[in-house]
C-alpha cells in the first residue's frame, strides 16, 4: 500500500512521466538516442493515466510522448524528492538552450510541430506540478517556457514592452475570461462586404455578439472608415493588430498579407472564444449555435469547416509538400477521415469561418503554429505557395502540433441556382460555398451577398 495520498501519487506518476519523457526528447535531439516523431503517442494512452479530477490537468489528454517509455515504476517516486523537480528543470533547461540556438527553417512547419508538442508538456507540468516546486523552482520553468515561446513566435511580444520576459503570460491576460465574440479583418478594400456582414449578424439575426474588427493600421484602415463601421450597429469595436503583437516581421501592412492577418487577429483578439469570419461570409443560423450547441466544438475547442471537393490530382505539389510535413508525424483521426488528403483533392478547408477556443492551452499553440505559417518569410516562400492563402495552414498548424481539432460532418455544399451539365444530369450551378450545421440545417455561405456574374453553367 502506498504511503502516498492519491492525489500526490497521481502528481508523483505524472512527475515520473516528465523525467523519462524529457530525458528520451534530451536524447533525440542530440542524436544520443533513437527517439523519432513516428514513436511520439498520447499520454494518457501510453500510460493509461486516469486523472482523479480533471480540474488543471486539460492539457494532459493533448501531451504526446515517446512510445519507448521506461514501465511504470512500482512505488512511485516521492513527489517532495528535490532532486527529481531539479532533474526536470535540468533537462527543460537543456532543452530550451537547444530551441533557442537552433533556429527552424521556414520549410520546417514539422520540427516547429515537433517543439511544439514539447512545449505542451512544460506548459502541462506548470499547470499539474507547482504545489511540488519552490517558487525559484516556478520561476525557472516560466523563463525557459517564455525564452523558448520568444524565440518561435517573436511576435507575441508587445510593441511598447520590447524587454518584457514574459511576453506570452502578458498575452494570455488579456484575453477576457468567458468572453466570446466575433473577429473580423476590415481594410478598405472589403468594406462593402464587411457591411454587409454586420448587418446580417446584427439585424437580420438578431446576434448580440460583441464583434472586433480587426485591422493592420491606418494606410489599410483609415479613422475615418473605422468611425463609419462601429456606427453601423452597437458593441463594435476596432483592434490595431500591431498595436498588440510585434509586427515587424510580418509585414501585415502589405497587400499581400490579407490572408495572413486573418490569424494574428485571432490571437491579438480580447476573446477567450473566438468566432473569425471573414467579411463576405453570411450567416442563415445565429453564429453563437456554433459555441452552445456544436458537439464537436465543444470535444476539441477547434472548430473548421471543409471545402468542397473538387480538383482531385490537380494539385500534385500541394500534397507532396503536406505529405513531407506529416511524414514522420502520427495522424491523427481527423487526417485519416480525409477525402482531401487522402484521394487528392484540391482544398481541405473553407476559411469563411474558424472557431477557437483559446481558453485551452493546446488551442493556444496550435494557432501560434497558424500565425508562424502566415508570418512574412514562411508564407511567402512555402504557406502561400503550395496553398490558397491561409485557409490550409490552420488544420496543418493544429496536426503538426499534435492539437486536436473537429471538422464539420460534410464536405462543403453549393448555393445557387438549378441547373444541368451535360451527362450529368440537374446540379445546382454557383461558385459559393454552402455549410451545415450537425442537423444538416443550412448553417453560413460564403462569397458575400453580391451577385456573381463570371459563373458558367454548372
Amino acid at each position: 500500500m502506498s504511503l502516498l495520498a492519491p492525489s500526490r501519487s497521481h502528481h508523483a506518476l505524472v512527475l515520473f512521466l516528465w523525467l523519462s519523457m524529457l530525458c528520451l526528447i534530451w536524447q533525440h535531439y542530440h542524436g544520443l538516442g533513437k527517439v523519432s516523431s513516428g514513436q511520439i503517442i498520447k499520454a494518457k494512452t501510453a500510460l493509461a493515466i486516469q486523472p482523479e479530477d480533471d480540474q488543471g490537468t486539460e492539457g494532459l489528454s493533448s501531451i504526446k510522448l515517446p512510445a519507448d517509455l521506461p514501465p511504470r515504476p512500482q512505488h512511485p517516486i516521492a513527489p517532495t524528492a528535490p532532486n527529481g523537480i531539479e532533474a526536470l528543470l535540468s533537462s527543460i533547461a537543456k532543452t530550451s538552450e537547444h530551441f533557442v540556438n537552433v533556429v527552424i527553417h521556414p520549410s520546417e512547419s514539422n520540427k516547429l510541430g515537433d517543439r511544439l508538442q514539447i512545449l505542451s508538456t512544460w506548459l502541462s507540468a506548470r499547470e499539474t506540478l507547482p504545489s511540488l516546486m519552490s517558487s525559484s523552482q516556478i520561476s525557472s520553468l516560466d523563463n525557459h517556457i517564455e525564452r523558448t515561446i520568444i524565440s518561435l513566435f517573436p511576435f507575441t511580444r508587445h510593441p511598447t514592452e520590447p524587454k518584457n520576459a514574459q511576453p506570452f503570460t502578458t498575452l494570455r491576460r488579456t484575453f477576457q475570461r468567458g468572453s466570446s465574440g466575433i473577429v473580423i479583418v476590415g481594410d478598405k478594400s472589403n468594406l462593402r462586404y464587411l457591411c454587409h456582414a454586420i448587418k446580417n449578424i446584427r439585424t437580420v439575426l438578431n446576434s448580440s455578439l460583441p464583434i472586433q474588427i480587426a485591422h493592420a493600421g491606418d494606410n489599410a484602415f483609415s479613422p475615418s472608415l473605422r468611425r463609419f463601421v462601429t456606427k453601423l450597429a452597437p458593441n463594435i469595436v476596432t483592434i490595431n493588430i500591431s498595436s498588440i503583437l510585434d509586427s515587424r516581421s510580418l509585414e501585415l501592412e502589405k497587400e499581400d498579407a490579407a490572408s495572413a492577418l486573418r490569424s494574428f487577429a485571432a490571437l491579438a483578439s480580447s476573446f477567450e472564444q473566438v468566432i473569425l469570419i471573414d467579411p463576405k461570409t453570411i450567416f442563415l443560423q445565429s453564429p453563437t449555435s456554433m459555441l452552445e450547441n456544436h458537439s464537436a466544438y465543444k470535444s476539441t475547442g477547434a472548430l473548421f469547416f471543409h471545402d468542397h471537393l473538387y480538383g482531385k490530382g490537380e494539385f500534385k505539389d500541394r500534397h507532396q509538400f503536406w505529405q513531407r510535413q506529416l511524414k514522420n508525424h502520427p495522424h491523427s483521426q481527423a487526417l485519416r477521415s480525409s477525402k482531401v488528403y487522402n484521394e487528392g483533392y484540391a482544398e481541405e478547408a473553407d476559411g469563411g469561418v474558424v472557431v477557437l477556443d483559446k481558453s485551452r492551452t493546446s488551442v493556444l499553440l496550435g494557432l501560434l503554429h497558424t500565425c508562424w505559417q502566415n508570418s512574412k518569410r514562411v508564407r511567402k516562400d512555402w504557406t502561400y505557395k503550395f496553398g490558397d492563402g491561409d485557409r490550409d495552414s490552420w488544420w496543418l498548424g493544429f496536426e503538426l502540433a499534435g492539437v486536436r481539432y473537429s471538422w464539420e460532418s460534410r464536405y462543403g455544399g453549393m448555393i445557387g441556382w438549378p441547373g444541368k451539365r451535360e451527362g450529368k444530369g440537374e446540379c445546382v450551378c454557383g461558385n459559393t460555398n454552402l455549410h451545415l450545421d450537425e442537423n444538416d440545417k443550412p448553417l453560413w455561405f460564403s462569397g458575400g451577398l453580391v451577385d456573381q456574374n463570371d459563373i458558367g453553367d454548372g
